[in-house]
């Protein structure tokens, strides 16, 4: 069977993905102060023309709430692009029509460089559209590259499949890709959001005990769950629509992990590592961790590829990890 090829010369443009952990605080902070101004601006004892008044402030609230956030997004987006940019002298980003060829040795863009497969990350769809497949790569970043998506999608995910697979590499040898993040930070994310909440309820129910039973009720039963997903979207961010940006690839070589762009490695004979699966309200994922015994922690979220599944049988194969067995 031919193995698939793409070459065409198509626009690409190299996005820079930094500024959107600050857009999210930023539209969370922003989100906050509104439901928060809004819920004490209504007047719960409104009758006549005053009741219609105050419902019509809350529509266009919500309408300038929405527009806000826009005029946020597009506000760092110029910050980034303007100051930032020069203060931080990052480089110019790529963009134009460039001739790209996908192949059996990666992906080239004439202009810019080559990607091998294994630095070849992730790829990404954008919503509502046919023609824009953002890949993730680890010299280049994010690229967007503008063709049809039935025809690029294809052709990148044969070969990432393809280099996953353990036949295609030396003997002992097993690469893997898996999105990095922090349980523990993750675990604390989730704690903060349940105690802000309760704290707030407290602070209204001991210093603000006559606001009228309607704020109360709005209080508790919308501003106490809504203070707790605002602090949880930032967690919930990095396993979600932000993951595809921390996705890693990793090498196994015997019982030696490491990172392709070598900011990890261990030996695991000296670290413990263990398979988990944790839940909880709005989550539910397997996840890695290794636990060396210098050196920093690691936890790999695992969404079942078959590179995945790979690692975690030749894990278990040289005793790295137990057979059957996922810790909760």
């Amino acid at each position: 069977m031919t193995s698939p090829v793409f070459s065409r010369t198509i626009p690409v443009t190299q996005m820079d993905a930094r500024g959107i952990g600050a857009i999210v605080v930023l539209c969370t902070a922003y989100s906050f102060l509104m439901v928060m101004g809004t819920a004490w601006l209504f007047d719960e004892d409104a009758t006549g023309w005053r009741a219609v008044l105050s419902t019509v402030a809350l529509l266009v609230l919500i309408a300038v709430w929405m527009v806000g956030l826009l005029v946020v997004a597009a506000a760092w987006i110029w910050v980034e692009e303007r100051w930032l940019a020069s203060v931080k002298r990052r480089p110019k980003a790529f963009s134009g029509s460039a001739q790209v060829d996908i192949g059996e040795n990666g992906l080239s863009v004439q202009g810019l460089g080559h990607v091998g497969w294994i630095d070849v990350l992730a790829i990404e769809g954008i919503p509502d559209s046919d023609n824009y497949l953002v890949v993730h790569t680890r010299p280049f970043a994010k690229l967007m590259l503008t063709a049809p998506v039935d025809e690029l999608a294809p052709v990148i995910n044969h070969y990432l499949a393809l280099k996953s697979d353990a036949g295609s590499m030396p003997a002992g040898i097993l690469q893997s890709r898996a999105i990095v993040f922090c349980w523990r930070c993750f675990v604390a994310w989730i704690v903060a959001g349940y105690a802000l909440a309760a704290a707030a309820g407290v602070a209204l129910v001991v210093y603000a005990p006559d606001v009228g039973f309607l704020k109360t009720v709005v209080a508790l039963c919308v501003l106490m769950p809504m203070i707790a997903w605002l602090v949880w979207a930032f967690p919930f961010a990095q396993i979600g629509i932000l993951s595809q940006s921390r996705v890693r690839a990793f090498e196994l070589d015997g019982t030696r992990l490491r990172s392709i762009d070598g900011a990890w490695h261990s030996d695991l004979r000296d670290a413990r590592a263990s398979h988990r699966h944790a839940s909880g309200l709005g989550y539910e994922f397997d996840f890695l961790a290794i636990r060396p015994k210098a050196g920093k922690n690691l936890d790999l979220l695992l969404e079942g590829g078959a590179d995945q599944e790979a690692l975690l049988e030749a894990l278990r194969e040289r005793g790295v990890l137990p057979r059957a067995h996922l810790e909760r």
